[in-house]
């Protein structure tokens, strides 16, 4: 097939336009908003309970424009462990964080303050933390 001089020139437009979409893209994807985490509720207070197992749920979500990544789940306690159901979260969706209390291991009772700590790709808060209140009744004899 001869190529004539149209054909290259057409040829040399259709490159460049799509070049110039590639770098609208990327530029695009540089420009996205960086993740943001809110986590809900940020404190419970549960108010009386028995010496029981406890376990809670908080909603991990991302509010930013880049994906929210989860690197540590930790807690004030070995007595509470936490974890969550996805380690990214895309831009606008959420995870559940699940948090559990076990007072009998340790015959643990009166008022009680936990806090989980959230490590994350969030540049404005790279340590989210979120908090419960229990107060736990001393068992009877």
């Amino acid at each position: 097939m001869i190529r004539t001089r149209g054909d290259r020139s057409s040829w040399t437009r259709g490159l460049a336009l799509a070049l110039v979409m590639i770098a609208g893209l990327l530029l695009a994807a540089c420009g996205a908003s960086p993740p943001r985490i809110v986590v809900e509720p940020p404190s419970q207070d549960l108010g009386e309970m028995p010496q029981e197992p406890l376990e809670l749920t908080y909603t991990v979500r991302n509010e930013g424009g880049s994906p929210l990544q989860i690197k540590k789940v930790s807690t004030s306690c070995d007595c509470t462990q936490a974890t969550i159901d996805r380690e990214i979260i895309p831009p606008g969706e959420s995870a559940q964080l699940r948090v559990t209390l076990d007072p009998t291991e340790d015959n643990l009772y009166g008022n009680l303050l936990r806090i989980i700590y959230l490590r994350s790709n969030d540049p404005d808060t790279p340590e989210a933390e979120v908090e419960f209140r229990v107060s736990i009744r001393k068992p009877e004899k």
